[in-house]
């Protein structure tokens, strides 16, 4: 079902637009004024927006503005229901960046035809940003993924012949699956951190588990963004060739290390996946003696990145798994 918003502070209009529009099978969020229509747009991620000019708050202009300042909604129809608007006024919103307008008062009828177009307009978009970004992804070195609601909605070949799985069997498949045991809670701690925002994007190493059963270390790169309403991660995965890595990413040494009481409370947050910066800020000390006691538990323990610091510690019980 179709969402429309409905930004609106005449209530008989609200009343009347949304029963019909309903009636026609929308389903239909109402707001009275434009600060509220904002965080409307962004909790509800409507498919078109239908909004006041004059509306109270934020007029109709700023709304639109601040909107498509947002990439989660940059890109949704929008379209102005106006009072008497001169030219000037009509040229002025559709300059802003609207779809379209209704000049109040204004026919359901009409209204709901305006509807229909520019929601047929926006799936024809829609369906060829689709058809490029898969032929795009399709030709690419690199293996790439879409990751919805804990599900794989999207892989591309390369992705496919990396982890040895095919695609059926991968679309709908959380990546739990493909993590080896050991590396599961460092690798779905940092994607939630990205999920949340508490991170804008995610790099890290770890082990995977192919569809032949053999144990390969990979790369996985990406950030989070709306697609079509849903939070969703888009990255890469790639296979680590790099003979260092391969050598020493997850070779602790045998028998483990001493550590001084800070390099124990750094090498635990760095197993909760925090950065320099908010060990720093959590322990109180500068980013730069954050990196130095990183560079000595690196050299400690031969371990090549943080990845490889995290098994260690878990591995020895210097962290232990929630």
């Amino acid at each position: 079902m179709k969402r429309i918003l409905l930004i609106e502070q005449n209530k008989n209009i609200i009343k009347e637009t949304s029963q019909y529009l309903e009636s026609k099978g929308y389903d239909v969020s109402c707001v009275s004024n434009g600060s509220a229509g904002i965080q409307k747009a962004l909790e509800y991620s409507p498919d078109i927006i239908l909004c006041d000019s004059e509306v109270s708050s934020l007029s109709g202009y700023e709304v639109l503005n601040t909107l498509q300042q947002i990439n989660s909604t940059a890109t949704i129809p929008f379209v102005f229901l106006m009072n008497d608007a001169s030219k000037d006024e009509i040229r002025a919103a559709m300059s802003l960046g609207a779809d379209d307008y209704l000049i109040k008062p204004f026919n359901l009828d009409d209204l709901y035809h305006l509807v229909e177009i520019r929601l047929e307009k926006q799936e024809k978009i829609i369906s060829l940003a689709d058809e490029k970004f898969h032929t795009l992804m399709e030709n690419s070195n690199t293996g790439v993924f879409i990751y919805q609601n804990e599900k794989i909605s999207y892989v591309n070949k390369k992705f496919c012949e990396i982890v040895a799985y095919g695609e059926r069997e991968l679309l709908g498949m959380n990546l739990v699956n493909i993590i080896y045991k050991d590396d599961i809670h460092f690798v779905i701690d940092k994607i939630s951190r990205c999920f949340k925002g508490i991170h804008k994007d995610i790099e890290v190493e770890f082990r995977a588990i192919s569809g032949n059963q053999k144990i390969i270390e990979v790369t996985l790169i990406g950030n989070t963004l709306n697609i079509r309403g849903k939070k969703s991660m888009i990255g890469t995965l790639k296979l680590n060739t790099d003979p260092q890595i391969q050598k020493h990413a997850f070779i602790p040494l045998d028998p483990p290390v001493e550590f001084t009481k800070r390099e124990r409370e750094i090498l635990n947050l760095i197993c909760e996946g925090f950065s320099n910066t908010e060990i720093g800020e959590k322990l109180n000390i500068s980013e730069r003696t954050v990196e130095g006691h990183r560079a000595n538990l690196l050299n400690k323990t031969s371990c090549k990145n943080s990845v490889c610091l995290a098994i260690y510690a878990v591995k020895y019980g210097f962290y232990k798994l929630q």
